[in-house]
């Protein structure tokens, strides 16, 4: 692979790298998508509360222009301006809170909800020319040029023909009487509010589709990124596997202690050593007092021969033991009948003599490095 085709961002964003898009701020979105659902939303509520809302303001309008009755009342003109305002500004809020929540909702849906305090901090860099001249001027600014010019195209061509097929009906309305002219107009302006509001959804999903292939090829990593963002997070495996070493022979060096309590000592004869422990009383499998390769062996090996505990050079049996069981662990099920020979042997014959033989399994067989040697481990 070249190196070019290695550093090809292909690799899928990790977890990381989205949190790290949210704290700064790059978040999915869709203007003309949250545009159109709020456009939606006003038709909608222009459809089942338009004659109230209309009603209601002319007749605040109305109300507001009749200052005779105030005066006569004398009623301060303050109180009644606020009263006005009152009831135009309940309209208002009326209306606009839906339309609030559908814009919330959508952009919940897209991208999901995030409070990002450092955007509304004060960034010098927005007020500098050149910064402003290249966001106009780059690719994001002529794509989103090129947007606005097919969204107004789109849609002034929509209008045209709309108006143009309707329009002996629009001329036709100064013929008809002022409430049937009314309805009418009402529901011709209904109609073109469904066909550009129609238009403008198809405009606002096709801005969603580039929207989130573009916010995607921002977020996507070459493999070199993930490697170098899974070291810094989870930590380099040679450093992880040296620390793991450490602590084993940390926790080795501590049971040392515990080899004056062992029954044998098998050894490597020099690289590996492994402390045995059989308790009669409980009559349950012999346990790893202590192991340990190096340093720790040779510390094992001297534990044992201060207190007289008989050291064994048998090889196989130290690796299968070494590498299959855990300090203060019960030995492997497998080597339950060679460590019962070793045993019989330390506790009848003394350790002296000959040392005997014990059957290793194939698949507990391993070398120094822990590749097994006799068979699948």
């Amino acid at each position: 692979m070249s190196e070019e085709s290695s550093q090809d961002k292909t690799e899928q964003p990790t977890g990381r790298r989205l949190e790290q898009a949210v704290e700064k701020g790059q978040i999915l979105t869709s203007r003309d998508l949250v545009m159109a659902a709020v456009l939606v939303g006003s038709v909608i509520q222009l459809m089942f509360l338009g004659r109230f809302l209309f009603n209601e303001l002319t007749g605040n309008f109305r109300s507001g222009l009749d200052f005779a009755t105030p005066m006569l009342r004398d009623l301060p003109l303050l109180d009644v301006l606020a009263d006005r305002f009152r009831g135009a500004l309940f309209l208002i809020v009326l209306f606009s809170l839906p339309l609030a929540l559908i814009a919330i909702a959508c952009q919940f849906s897209v991208g999901g909800l995030h409070l990002i305090i450092s955007n509304a901090a004060f960034k010098p860099s927005r007020l500098s020319p050149v910064a402003g001249l290249k966001r106009m001027f780059g690719s994001h600014g002529l794509i989103e040029l090129g947007k606005s010019i097919l969204k107004v195209a789109v849609i002034g061509s929509i209008g045209y023909l709309l108006l143009k097929s309707r329009l002996p009906e629009i001329l036709g309305l100064s013929l008809q009487p002022f409430e049937t002219a009314m309805e009418s107009t009402g529901s011709l302006l209904m109609l073109i509010l469904f066909v550009l509001i129609g238009a403008i959804a198809v405009l606002g999903i096709l801005d969603m589709f580039i929207q989130w292939q573009q916010h995607r090829n921002r977020l996507l990593m070459t493999k070199q990124e993930v490697k170098d963002e899974y070291k810094e997070t989870e930590g380099s495996p040679e450093v992880k596997q040296r620390i793991r070493k450490l602590q084993q022979e940390a926790a080795s060096r501590g049971s040392v202690s515990q080899v004056e309590n062992a029954q044998v000592v098998i050894v490597n004869p020099t690289r590996f050593a492994v402390a045995l422990h059989y308790d009669f009383g409980e009559g349950s499998a012999p346990k790893v007092l202590s192991k340990g390769t190096e340093q720790v062996a040779l510390k094992i090996r001297e534990t044992a021969d201060q207190n007289g505990i008989p050291v064994l050079t048998m090889p196989l049996l130290a690796r299968a033991l070494y590498y299959t069981s855990e300090i203060g662990s019960e030995i492997h099920a497998d080597l339950y009948r060679a460590v019962a020979t070793v045993l019989s042997f330390v506790l009848q014959a003394g350790a002296t003599g000959e040392l005997p033989e014990v059957e290793i399994p194939d698949q507990l067989k391993f070398d120094s490095n822990g590749r097994p040697i006799g068979g699948k481990a």
